[in-house]
């Protein structure tokens, strides 16, 4: 069984967000999950490996048209990373690529 955490940053751009936003990141959170116990994602998440280091897959999410979810998997470990909008979350990658 996965164990799932969040980041700061994660937790502080979630609390940014306006309550609809809120609901999208949470929806997205769910499927995750969902794809983590039944190994099927719903299109609409279009889940996509961006890279893999050792152990370690960097995912990105879509929970909108504006907006990104950045996770990290490794091992039974999967962390919540990283919200925002495709520019912001192409800035946060270059930082630890």
């Amino acid at each position: 069984m996965k164990q799932f955490l969040y980041k700061r940053a994660f937790l502080k751009v979630f609390d940014s967000y306006t309550e609809s936003e809120k609901e999208l990141v949470i929806s997205a959170d769910r499927e995750i999950r969902r794809y983590y116990m039944k190994q099927s994602a719903p299109y609409g998440l279009r889940i996509k490996k961006l890279f893999e280091r050792g152990d370690e897959k960097t995912f990105e999410a879509r929970v909108s048209d504006k907006m990104r979810l950045l996770y990290v998997e490794s091992g039974g470990l999967v962390v919540f990373a990283f919200l925002g909008n495709h520019e912001q979350v192409r800035r946060y990658i270059k930082g630890f690529k």
